[in-house]
């Protein structure tokens, strides 16, 4: 979630094994959905990017396409997060689609027109309804991580020869993320490029894509990204020993290097619940387990399978936010699919074949979401399953 757009929501070490909870699958077990076929997964995220693509809007004198996430007010209507997740979701969709590349490059112009003021190889994280770029006019470090995979994405599914050389804009992209996004004083991701002073303390799990610099990895050949991503491990181990062993449950916000992290106080960004698992840590399971870390895989899966006891192997009766320790938090008996959905890309790792396959029913009865948060994490989180995943 964007640091304001949301406001008022409710090394070595990095080999070594995280806390796995006892009968979980070992990382490398891979599980699929088997109560339904490879066709119809294909037909469920088929009939939700139906859904999710009228998120887009278009700007034809300029070019533009844009995820639109804000449908009331306007007021934040553009933000980082949501480019990256359509650069992502029309390069793995393209199959299913023949507007995808056209959608894929008016959202590639739209970024490249809208640069942090701070750095401009980084994507002005919120526009208002005319998609002018406001709040700061900087960055969110979720967005142009996602913008760079998803241009890896395209250079995967179409090559770079185009109309925009893909490739080439994103190491151009890992670059700036590599220049302004990781603190010098945690060696963790910044919120943002204008994270500094007291805020170069603070990071979002949620941002820790193990994933997506592993991408970084091969695609420029600097071995950087592998500290980079050896650090995050560290902190995410380093939190479940401490903050969350029953759960392997991970907080908004956190302060503090690998060594010394612990959740943030409430309000340190966004609301009384930084230091818990909400609205931003609810993507953790999918972030982490769509690596090929065996370590994150393992952390994705324990997350998915302390769910799956708190729910009683029922996905409705998943609550929404709760305390690392795993309790729900005041006004968390409602349902949110954002909470729902990324438990099922931590299901490929946590061992429990019928919990996946009650997982999967739930999203595929559930293809019309119309809300933008919600139905992106739910699509992203679908794909993997489907023939259209792209792993660059």
């Amino acid at each position: 979630m964007e640091r304001r757009a949301l406001l008022g929501l409710g090394a070595a070490l990095a080999t070594v094994p995280l806390v796995r909870p006892a009968g979980a699958a070992h990382a490398g077990t891979v599980l699929t959905p088997t109560n339904t076929t490879q066709l119809q997964r294909d037909a469920s995220a088929r009939a939700l990017w139906s859904t999710w693509k009228k998120l887009l809007r278009q700007n034809a004198a300029r070019g533009w396409w844009a995820v639109r996430a804000d449908a009331q007010d306007g007021a934040n209507a553009y933000v980082a997060e949501g480019q990256g997740y359509g650069l992502m979701l029309c390069a793995q969709m393209a199959p299913a689609d023949p507007m995808a590349r056209t959608y894929f490059d008016g959202i590639t112009r739209y970024v490249l027109d809208h640069p942090s003021r701070l750095d401009p190889g980084l994507h002005a994280a919120e526009q208002d309804g005319n998609m002018v770029s406001h709040n700061g006019c900087d960055s969110a470090t979720d967005g142009d991580l996602d913008i760079a995979m998803g241009w890896l994405m395209g250079h995967r599914r179409w090559g770079s020869s185009g109309t925009h050389n893909y490739l080439a804009l994103a190491k151009n992209r890992i670059a700036a993320i590599k220049r302004r996004l990781i603190s010098p004083t945690t060696g963790l991701l910044r919120l943002g490029d204008w994270s500094s002073g007291s805020w170069d303390n603070v990071s979002r799990p949620s941002d820790w894509m193990i994933g997506h610099l592993g991408a970084f990895y091969r695609a420029t050949g600097d071995t950087s990204w592998t500290t980079v991503w050896n650090r995050h491990v560290a902190a995410i181990k380093r939190l479940h020993t401490v903050y969350s062993p029953a759960t392997g449950l991970l907080p908004d916000f956190t302060v503090g290097a690998p060594a010394t992290i612990k959740p943030a106080p409430a309000h340190t960004l966004e609301s009384a619940h930084d230091g818990r698992y909400y609205y931003n840590a609810c993507r953790t399971p999918w972030r982490l387990g769509a690596a090929a870390h065996p370590d994150a895989r393992t952390a994705a899966g324990r997350i998915s399978t302390w769910a799956r006891g708190k729910a009683g192997g029922n996905p409705a009766k998943l609550p929404t936010g709760y305390t690392l320790a795993g309790a729900t938090m005041t006004g968390g008996a409602y349902q949110d699919l954002c909470f729902i959905a990324p438990m099922t890309v931590g299901a490929r790792w946590g061992g429990d074949q019928a919990w996946l396959n009650s997982l999967w029913s739930y999203l595929a009865a559930r293809t019309t979401n119309s809300e933008y948060y919600s139905s992106s994490i739910q699509l992203l989180c679908m794909v993997p399953f489907t023939r259209y995943a792209l792993n660059p």
